[in-house]
This record gives structure tokens, sequence and C-alpha cells, in this order.
């Protein structure tokens, strides 16, 4: 009788084991990056990104809206899953006005998945050393003048273009 238990449990268990598998498979193909970001281009473009855009403020609504006007190519996410490891970004504009995020996002988007160049906005000048010792591109510590931030923003994405557009040529 033991032996009867002992087996149906041992099956249930692999039964188990084997739906878990399942679901997270189907998890993973449903979660497709639809969800994830706003392109600024059509979909067949999808491997020539330009700029990664990481946040949901103010300040990441305009520098989508310039991407757009200038038809720049840029994913816009909230959630480092959303990464597209298929893309080729020039840069990382790590923008979120939690610093915990973007030191987070910003040192995985440089390690994991070599983005060459990352901008991160840092929101408390405390924090400014951490931000420093990753050596990222350019560290914009945030004040009340989005304006100003904004056009520093500018800067680079408009280098980041320049580039893509060299390589087209």
């Amino acid at each position: 009788m033991t032996f009867i238990v002992v087996l149906i449990v041992i099956v249930i268990l692999l039964i188990g084991y084997y739906l878990m598998d399942q679901v997270d498979k189907f998890l993973e193909s449903y979660a497709d990056y639809e969800n994830c970001f706003y392109v600024g281009a059509d979909s067949k473009e999808i491997k020539e990104k330009v700029v990664l855009i990481y946040g949901n403020n103010e300040l990441t609504k305009l520098v989508e809206a310039y991407c757009y006007s200038q038809k720049y190519i840029y994913e816009s996410i909230t959630d480092i899953n959303c990464i597209s490891t298929v893309s080729n970004y020039r840069c990382l504009f790590a923008l979120s006005y939690n610093d915990v995020d973007n030191l987070m996002i910003s040192s995985v988007a440089f390690k994991v998945y070599s983005i060459p160049n990352i901008i991160a906005l840092c929101n408390n000048q405390s924090y400014l050393k951490i931000y420093n010792e990753f050596r990222f591109d350019e560290v914009l510590l945030y004040n009340d003048n989005i304006t100003m931030l904004f056009n520093t923003i500018k800067g680079w994405l408009e280098d980041a273009a320049k580039d893509k557009s060299q390589d087209l040529i």
C-alpha cells in the first residue's frame, strides 16, 4: 500500500512539473514585446533600434515626442524585461524618477545587453557617487528645469541618430 501511495505522489509531482513547464512556455510566448514599448518606426525595423528610453514621466514623454517628430527609431519601456534581445540599440536613456531603477536598468543594459552609450538621470545628489562608479556616458542631475535636461538629451539623441546614418553609408 505504501508503495502505491509513493508511486502516486511521484506521478503527481511529475505531472505538476510538466504542467508548470507548459505554463511557463505559454507565458513566455504570450508575453510579447507589443505590450512593453512604443516603437517609433515600423515593426520590420525592430532590429535597427537607435535609442531605448526607460521611464514614464514628463521627461520621457518629451524625449518620445522629439524622437517621433524627428523620425528617430526608438523604443520606450517601463520594465527591464521588455528589452528586446534582437534589437541593436545605440544608447539607453534611463530617465525614471527612481534612482534604484535607473541604476539597475543602466548596469544591466551595459553589462548584459552591451548597449554602448548609457545616459542616466540621478534624482538625488547623494547618489551621484554611485552613478559615477558605473562610468556611464552621462549622468544628468535632476533639477526642476526639465527644459535644460531635455536639451542635453536632444544632443545625445542627435549623436545617436548621426551614428546610425553613418553606418548606412
